[in-house]
């Protein structure tokens, strides 16, 4: 029940800050921290987090397909912030959704167990809730429905997942990863 709690308590919160999300991001954006943040500091946190996320595969021996999945992952949020590069404040929507899939793959694991199916379910449930998110924003003055929005959140969630099973792979099974 408690990680059903927490997927909920963070969808809310994504949810109920519809109306001040541009307003708070363009004011956090404004400032030396918030600049770098949504801009070079994504891209740093990205290798940054990578070579981590590596490190952590070959301390615990994983096989070569965690660290292809990694790489795959790695390349892919590149790749959205390099898609996102112009919309500075819309590169949040790939970390966010990543945490909605894990969140959503810790609710998912006792029925589905640790398998591929929970982080497809949970990459597909993650998608959902960005696309609730957009559908909602065209009822909210001031936001609009974004078609390319969608496409962040969805690939936001592709990506934690992807990155999960990299991590999840020939590792221990410990949910709380």
């Amino acid at each position: 029940m408690w990680p059903w709690l927490a997927f909920a308590l963070f969808v809310g919160l994504i949810y109920a800050t519809l109306g001040i999300a541009p307003s708070v991001g363009r004011a956090l954006l404004a400032t030396t921290i918030g600049a770098w943040s949504f801009g070079h500091g994504l891209p740093t946190l990205l290798g940054g987090g990578g070579a981590l996320l590596g490190w952590r595969l070959f301390r615990r021996a994983a096989p070569p397909r965690a660290y292809v999945m990694l790489g795959v992952a790695i390349v892919g949020y590149a790749g959205g912030l390099l898609w996102l590069r112009t919309q500075r404040l819309e590169r949040i929507h790939l970390p966010e959704y990543g945490v909605v899939t894990w969140l959503g793959w810790r609710a998912l694991v006792p029925m589905l167990g640790d398998r591929p199916l929970a982080y497809s379910v949970a990459a597909l449930l993650a998608t959902a809730v960005g696309w609730g998110e957009e559908i909602l924003q065209g009822f909210v003055p001031g936001r609009f429905y974004d078609l390319r929005d969608v496409g962040a959140n969805a690939l936001g969630a592709v990506l934690g997942a992807v990155t999960l099973a990299a991590l999840r792979t020939g590792g221990p099974p410990n949910v709380e990863s």
